[in-house]
């Protein structure tokens, strides 16, 4: 059996977008045959506003991440060699970050979204004893994965795959990390899937009633130090600990760039640098980080 004859609309398969935009312009003009003649068709002016739309996305260079691909990205196995360097091990790593910090914040969810039920689908139809245990880190977890009653229509599209994930990945090798300051406005439906947690310091009352409800009654009472823990100082919680413990975190070795800015000192002493200025706004202008 031809493999063309098995595809459905979630199969992925490369195209080309502006093949599709002809084809959705033929048929925008062509009109019908009638008994007496030509007669309206029946897709006939009812797909201008949409062009119009499209075109102005494939127009915008925010986006070009999408409709602008390189060209070997209409290859067959173009994906193929895009999933291995996320889940092969040839490399040597077992760690890959996937920066989407260019990426407009408008489509952000739906590209995040789009990654995570991508991998999840190729844990899914993999051969069960093929499998390895892949995690997916979500830092700022309270931006792309929202309560969500608070989620746009654009956030819940991502939502659904992240929380398809939570429920039903475990079973497949497909697990989540979560990353955020604010738990309170993470998704419910996620942080009940959680086997353990690691809470560090917390002042908003919302956050450590999260954290209360995760813990037996008898232990409750434990949450009153998160707001007094130190730098570096956590309280564990889950199946990875037999009672709730608190820890002290090591340092890390290599210190990262999100660590907080030392103001009180940076403030006397550093002076404004006019070339890094300069050279940040051509990077705005361009959006791109390099100039």
């Amino acid at each position: 059996m031809s493999i063309k004859k098995t595809y459905t609309v979630d199969s992925p398969i490369p195209y080309d977008i502006k093949t599709l935009v002809a084809l959705l312009n033929k048929d925008n003009i062509t009109k019908g045959v009638g008994k007496t003649g030509p007669v309206k068709g029946d897709w006939e002016d009812k797909l201008t506003r949409f062009l119009s739309r499209l075109e102005a996305k494939l127009g915008d260079r925010r986006y070009g991440f999408m409709f602008t691909p390189p060209s070997s990205a209409m290859n067959y196995n173009w994906l193929v060699a895009q999933v291995l360097k996320l889940l092969g091990s040839g490399d040597e790593a077992g760690i890959k970050i996937i920066d989407f910090s260019e990426v407009p914040a408008d489509v952000l969810p739906v590209v995040t979204g789009t990654l995570a039920r991508l991998l999840y689908d190729v844990q899914f139809w993999m051969d069960g004893k093929s499998r390895t245990p892949v995690t997916l880190l979500c830092d700022e977890a309270h931006l792309d994965l929202p309560v969500r009653d608070d989620a746009d229509a654009v956030q819940r599209q991502a939502l659904g795959a992240f929380e398809r994930i939570a429920k039903e990945g475990r079973k497949y090798g497909f697990s989540l990390l979560v990353v955020s300051q604010r738990p309170s406005d993470v998704s419910r439906t996620i942080l009940s899937q959680c086997n353990n947690f690691l809470a560090l310091r917390l002042t908003n009352e919302t956050d450590q009633g999260v954290i209360k409800r995760l813990m037996p009654d008898s232990l409750a009472g434990l949450t009153s130090i998160l707001p007094l823990l130190d730098t570096g100082e956590a309280l564990l919680l889950g199946d990875a600990v037999l009672l709730p413990t608190r820890i002290k975190l090591d340092a890390p070795k290599i210190a990262p760039d999100s660590a907080t800015r030392n103001f009180w000192k940076e403030w006397g002493s550093n002076k404004p640098d006019n070339a890094a200025i300069s050279l940040a706004i051509e990077c705005l202008r361009g959006q791109s980080r390099f100039a």
